[in-house]
């Protein structure tokens, strides 16, 4: 931090506010459910210009939810939700999620407010920290299936989704890298196994995805 402001450190010497710099903070949570696709609706817009991280807990079911074809509703300023779309191979989508942005929105009607220098709202202690838990980006290549039209590629990250953790939806919703038309890019978390999976839905891909990164987090409070 700057010369002046307030700064809280815990025991471990962890910064936990600051007023010059801005946490991971919790904005709205909700959940969302469907048949080839699948809405979560803010329940308030979220005001920053770029959209908000997106972070999902598909509930464990039978097989590997995989949502495809991500879009966010709204836009700069005015975010009011996200939809999913389902690959074909699994079209059922449910699950937990919540929103989050490396700033904060006034909720609480009692407590603390920090604003920076430049008059934006940095803390607000109705908005919970949003902890990261797990960061990744090394990808391993497991293979592909041939579907009714085109093939499936799939890689993995051995990555357990532990107890109230969720996964960044944020680097899902661009195309995967390949050499055809398509290529869409999805998420799954395959709970049987401990991994998160990303699929390519394309007629062929490179198997070489670079570090595409993702990142697992949980609500403090």
């Amino acid at each position: 931090m700057s010369g002046y402001g307030f700064q809280s450190i815990n025991d471990n010497a962890f910064v936990q506010i600051d007023s010059d710099a801005p946490r991971l903070c919790l904005l709205t949570k909700g959940t969302y459910s469907g048949v080839t696709s699948a809405t979560g609706v803010f329940a308030r817009a979220v005001t920053s210009v770029d959209p908000p991280i997106v972070f999902i807990r598909p509930d464990v079911s039978g097989g590997i939810q995989v949502p495809i074809s991500v879009w966010f509703t709204g836009g700069a300023g005015n975010w009011t939700g996200f939809t999913m779309l389902a690959s074909n191979v699994n079209s059922t989508l449910s699950g937990q999620y919540f929103v989050a942005a490396w700033a904060s929105m006034g909720t609480a009607a009692y407590g603390m407010r920090l604003w920076d220098q430049n008059g934006a709202l940095v803390y607000d202690s109705g908005a919970p920290a949003v902890v990261v838990t797990f960061a990744a980006g090394n990808w391993t290549y497991l293979g592909n299936e041939v579907l009714t039209a085109g093939r499936r590629y799939f890689w993995g990250i051995n990555k357990a989704l532990g107890p109230g953790e969720f996964v960044s939806l944020n680097p899902f919703t661009m195309n995967c890298h390949n050499a055809s038309s398509g290529g869409g890019c999805a998420l799954g978390v395959d709970y049987a196994n401990g991994r998160i999976m990303m699929y390519s839905l394309a007629s062929n891909a490179w198997t070489d995805q670079g570090h595409r990164p993702f990142l697992c987090a949980k609500l403090l409070a």
